[in-house]
């Protein structure tokens, strides 16, 4: 045991230095496999992508989802905090649970309004 404890501060050192080597190897790798394959490209003639000119398609449906969930999740949070002091429910189960119930709701919320923004946007088959 004590032989385990005197390694606790070895790893506690190495294991950030490892963590940052391997994100800068991984990114250096990742830089280079990019240059290849637009190497690859030009020598067969063709012109490979600017990557200024790449157009990113944004769903706005996304970023409502998740405005509305983490809505729910601060909700969630507030409304733990106020069962753990009122009826001294554990933290942790008051917390987890109304979470994990208001962002649920946040994600109903945002089904129902996205359906509803869905319907008003169809153009009507009327004649």
């Amino acid at each position: 045991m004590e032989n385990l404890d005197s390694l606790v501060p070895i790893v506690g050192i190495m294991v950030p230095i490892v963590a940052i080597i391997s994100t800068f190897t991984m990114i250096v790798f990742l830089r280079k496999y990019e240059n290849d394959e637009k190497m690859a490209m030009i020598a067969k003639g063709i012109t490979p992508p600017d990557k200024s000119s790449r157009s990113y398609n944004v769903n706005p449906s996304h970023s409502l989802r998740w405005g509305f969930v983490l809505i729910g999740f601060g909700v969630g949070l507030l409304m733990g905090s106020l069962l753990e002091s009122i009826l001294n429910i554990d933290d942790d189960v008051a917390h987890f649970s109304m979470i994990f119930i208001f962002g649920g709701l946040g994600l109903l919320v945002s089904y129902f309004y996205q359906m509803k923004l869905n319907q008003k946007n169809l153009p009507d088959n009327k004649e």
